[in-house]
C-alpha cells in the first residue's frame, strides 16, 4: 500500500533571511550551508543550522527535489502483533512524512508471527530495491547479516523501537528501554509491601528493546531492596494466548507473588488471568503503553503506572530522518532516544485527550 499525502507549500524564503540577518551573513551562505553545497567553512555551518534550529526553521527539501523530479521509496515493515502499538507508530510515520509527500512514497508490509517472517518481509524489501526500510528487527545474528547486505546495497534501514546494534544500520530510534524497565521497577517497587517475588511478562528477548527493559527492571529492583527477587521473565511473544496462560503458570509457582511488570502492550489477557484467579487487589502491576483497554484498570487504581513509549514520536522521527539522508545525505546520530513518559491515575486523562487512539 502506498500513502501519498499533501505537501507543506510554506515558503522558506524569511526563514534564510532571518538566519543571514541574525548571524551577519549573506544570504548565499546561508543557503549553501543549509543545502550543503559550495565551499563552506564547518564552524559557519554548525552556526547556521544551530540558529535554524532556534528559529525552528526547517528548508523545504521537498520542493528542491520535486524540481530535481527526484523521488524516494520507503518500505515499512511491522509485524502483525499488539495492533495499537504500531498502528501508533504508523500514524506517526504518516504524519512525519506529510512534509515530504510530494517526493515521497511509503509502502506498509506486515507480516505474522513467528518473528523469523521479519527476516522475509525486509528481504522482499531489498529484492524490490526500494531506496530506504524502516523496520522493527529482531537482534539476531541473522539479521544483522541481512541489515549489512542492505548497507552494502545503498538501502539504509532505521530500527525503531528496538535496534540491532552491530548491524551497520543508518539509526535506531526507541524510548531508551534499558530506562523503560527501571521506571517500572521503581513504580512498582512503591506499591509492594517490604519484601516478595515479582514477575515479569516480555515479549522476545531476542528483541533487544525487550531484553534491555528486563535488564533495566532487574537492576533498579536491585538497588530499590535486596528482598525483591524476579521470580521469572515469561516471554510471551505477543500473542495474547500466551501471555494469559504464562501468568497462570506464574501464579501456580508464585503464590505469593507481590508485583507484575508486563514490558509490552500486551497487557490486557494478562489483567484477565489476574482477575479469573482472584488476585487483581494483591499484585500490583505496572504496564507498558495506552490502549483503550487499559483505562479503566488504571482509573481504577488496579494499573498502578503505565510507562508511555510515545510510539508516534518515534514515527515521526523515523521518517524524517530516513528522508533527510536520503536527500540531504545527512547523517543522523548512531542512536536517537525518546525520553519515556509515566502516565498514572492522576495524569491519565491528559494523555487522554491528546491520543486518538484513546479519545475517540
Amino acid at each position: 500500500m502506498t500513502s501519498k499525502i499533501k505537501n507543506n507549500t510554506e515558503k522558506p524564503t524569511s526563514g534564510i533571511r532571518a538566519i543571514a540577518e541574525e548571524l551577519g551573513i549573506s544570504i548565499a551562505t546561508v543557503d549553501r550551508a543549509l543545502h550543503d553545497r559550495g565551499r563552506i567553512s564547518e564552524k559557519t555551518r554548525a552556526r547556521v543550522l544551530q540558529v535554524a534550529e532556534q528559529l525552528n526553521y526547517h528548508p523545504n527539501r521537498a520542493a528542491r527535489d520535486l524540481r530535481l523530479n527526484r523521488r524516494f521509496r520507503v518500505s515499512i515493515n511491522f509485524p502483525t502483533g499488539i495492533p495499537p502499538f504500531f498502528d501508533a507508530l504508523r500514524s506517526g510515520i504518516e504524519e512525519g512524512a506529510l512534509p515530504f509527500s510530494s517526493t515521497l512514497d511509503i509502502e506498509f508490509h506486515s507480516y505474522s508471527l513467528p518473528y523469523d517472517h521479519a527476516r522475509n518481509s525486509i528481504q522482499s524489501a531489498l529484492d524490490a530495491s526500494v531506496d530506504g526500510i524502516i523496520a522493527v528487527p529482531p537482534n539476531t545474528f541473522q539479521m544483522a547479516e541481512l541489515v549489512r547486505k542492505a548497507n552494502m546495497k545503498g538501502i539504509p534501514i532505521v530500527c525503531i523501537s528496538t535496534d540491532v546494534p552491530e548491524s551497520g544500520r543508518l539509526t535506531a530510534i526507541t524510548a531508551y528501554p534499558f530506562n523503560c524497565g527501571a521506571m517500572a521497577a521503581e513504580a512498582l517497587f512503591s506499591h509492594m509491601n517490604k519484601r516478595g517475588s515479582v514477575g515479569v511478562l516480555t515479549g522476545n528477548l531476542e528483541y533487544l528493546n525487550h531484553a534491555e527493559k528486563v535488564r533495566g527492571f532487574r537492576t533498579m529492583l536491585s538497588q530499590l531492596s535486596p528482598a525483591f527477587s524476579v521470580a521469572a521473565v515469561i516471554e510471551a511473544h505477543d500473542d495474547p494466548h500466551e501471555a494469559y496462560q504464562g501468568v497462570r503458570r506464574l501464579l501456580q509457582s508464585t503464590p505469593k507473588m507481590a508485583g507484575l511488570y508486563i514490558s509490552t502492550a500486551n497487557s490486557i489477557s494478562a489483567l484477565t488471568a489476574l482477575r479469573e484467579a482472584g488476585r487483581l487487589d494483591s499484585v500490583a502491576v505496572v504496564t507498558t503503553d495506552l490502549i483503550p483497554e487499559l483505562v479503566p484498570y488504571l482509573r481504577e487504581g488496579i494499573v498502578k503506572a503505565t510507562i508511555y513509549q510515545c510510539p508516534e514520536t518515534q514515527g515521526s522521527l523515523a521518517i524524517r530522518t530516513l528522508y533527510w539522508y536520503l536527500s540531504e545525505g545527512m547523517r543522523p546520530l548512531h542512536f536517537i532516544g525518546v525520553i519515556p513518559q509515566l502516565i498514572i491515575r492522576s495524569n491519565l486523562d491528559l494523555y487522554i485527550s491528546t491520543n486518538k487512539y484513546i479519545a475517540r
